[in-house]
């Protein structure tokens, strides 16, 4: 049996409803996260993914942000929905 890949890729788990505070052009400012309210340090990058056209669309913009106490977070708006997700991996 051989070692496992570090460089493999990880599938991504299963993203959580977020509330999210948004200031111009709906930047991320503050989370809602299990412990308490955090405050968007920088936002580290910015993508958006429009795929799947041909059996349900998708359509989200994910940002990788740093927070005020040191966590780096990914999180997503569901642009269809115009909900917030967090996307732990």
């Amino acid at each position: 049996m051989s070692a496992p890949n570090p460089h493999a890729l990880r599938p991504l788990n299963m993203p959580r409803p977020l509330r999210v505070r948004t200031g111009s052009g709906g930047r991320p400012l503050f989370l809602h996260l299990d412990r308490g309210v955090r405050r968007v340090q920088h936002i580290l990058e910015i993508w958006q993914v429009d795929e799947e056209w041909w059996r349900e669309p998708i359509s989200r913009r994910y940002a990788r942000l740093a927070l005020d106490d040191g966590r780096i977070v990914t999180v997503y708006l569901d642009l269809l929905g115009r909900e917030w997700y967090l996307q732990e991996g």
